[in-house]
């Protein structure tokens, strides 16, 4: 009865330890097919559209994931050009052809930021990250400084420069302003740099005879919400 009972025993722990190890061979086979890359169905009615938005480098991709600055140059014509040029891996780098926002022709610059606000939703940045950047370029672009006599281009791309990259160094420390409010103190006192700057090469080319022909500063302008 002993023996009987001690075999009993024994298989009812060879099953149990059965039993386990088929348990942990199902988790494990679930937890490589949650693993597994999924592809979506599609719609057998719907047929590609009229346009294809060009893809971004993986380099600005990762920065849009990561909800960071990146330069709108990358948005352009040019900026797309540049990835058929890269190698696969420079595509997961900085573009050494990268132009500075303030630097980009005022046309390109309300041009490209279009295809930026696409990427960005296609990014999954918050709608109301997207509404203020919107926004942001729509006062920009509307602001007096581009429709006045004296309007100067080049100080409204480097508000928009500054601006934006320091909206996102805010961002990570979490104390952001709302970009899509313009503040025309700043952009009094940007002018009053630029025209300091203006006057400075001014100067130096009037210290070598065989410069160019001197032009005036531009006198500063002075705006008010």
């Amino acid at each position: 009865m002993l023996t009987a009972a001690a075999e009993e025993d024994r298989l009812d722990r060879e099953r149990e330890a059965q039993r386990l190890l088929e348990v942990e061979v199902e988790k494990e086979r679930l937890e490589v097919e949650k693993k597994k890359p999924k592809i979506s169905n599609f719609d057998d009615d719907v047929e590609v559209g009229d346009v294809i938005t060009p893809r971004p480098s993986q380099y600005v991709i990762l920065k849009l994931k990561n909800f960071e600055f990146v330069e709108l140059w990358y948005f352009s014509p040019e900026g797309f050009d540049d990835i058929l040029t890269m190698r696969p891996v420079a595509a997961l780098r900085q573009s050494r052809n990268v132009i500075n926002d303030c630097d980009l022709p005022i046309s390109d610059f309300f041009r490209v930021k279009n295809s930026f606000l696409v990427h960005i939703e296609r990014a999954s940045w918050p709608k109301k990250h997207i509404n203020a950047l919107a926004e942001f370029f729509w006062h920009l672009e509307n602001h007096p400084i581009c429709n006045c006599r004296h309007g100067d281009a080049h100080l409204m791309l480097l508000y928009a420069h500054r601006v934006r990259r320091l909206w996102h160094d805010d961002l990570k420390r979490g104390t952001a302003f709302n970009i899509s409010r313009i503040n025309d103190n700043l952009m009094n006192t940007l002018n009053e740099d630029v025209i300091d700057q203006r006057r400075d090469d001014v100067l130096r080319k009037a210290s070598h005879p065989s410069s160019s022909a001197i032009k005036k500063p531009t006198d500063i302008i002075s705006f008010h919400k």
